[in-house]
């Protein structure tokens, strides 16, 4: 597969957001690809504020219509119609890390057990099949980034009254 910018990925090389980091540079390439398309992805899902640019657009940016208020920065942020925001670059790029980490997040699994007894009860081995038990599909770091550019905020703390 290979790497088409606002085709299959948001983001061509994460090298630059993750240098520092050993799983990444150990990967191979074809795992990195994979690793970024596949993030790609599971973010395209997101349901983001403003509108694509394109109705014939394969991915859900670059998008039109809407500003962000960047907490880091302390400001709102205008989109440009032609780019993607580093916050969605950095967001692929470290859940393109977290799918090269779990692999196993990519793959259909279901528990399945080396052995089970019924007498006394006892039950071996519960994740044999590689189930990655708590990881979370999308971590909490990538929702943080993101969070500004979602409809519906992550984050977002209703308040409420009940007389």
């Amino acid at each position: 597969m290979t790497l088409t910018l606002f085709e299959n990925t948001y983001l061509e090389d994460a090298s630059t957001y993750l240098e520092r980091d050993s799983i990444w540079s150990e990967a191979s390439y074809e795992e990195q690809e994979r690793a970024l398309i596949n993030a790609t992805r599971f973010l395209d899902q997101m349901l983001w504020a403003g509108s694509a640019v394109s109705t014939a657009q394969p991915l859900a940016w670059p998008r039109v219509g809407f500003s962000y208020f960047d907490p880091v920065l302390n400001l709102y942020v205008e989109v440009a119609e032609d780019t993607v925001p580093v916050r969605v670059e950095k967001a692929v790029a470290r859940l393109a890390l977290h799918l090269i980490t779990y692999p196993e997040l990519l793959k259909g699994y279901e528990s399945t057990y080396d052995s089970i007894t019924v007498g006394p009860i006892s039950i071996t081995n519960a994740n044999a099949s590689g189930d990655p038990g708590r990881v979370p599909k999308i971590p909490l770091e990538v929702y943080s980034l993101l969070d500004p550019l979602l409809r519906v905020s992550v984050s977002t703390t209703v308040w409420w009254r009940a007389n």
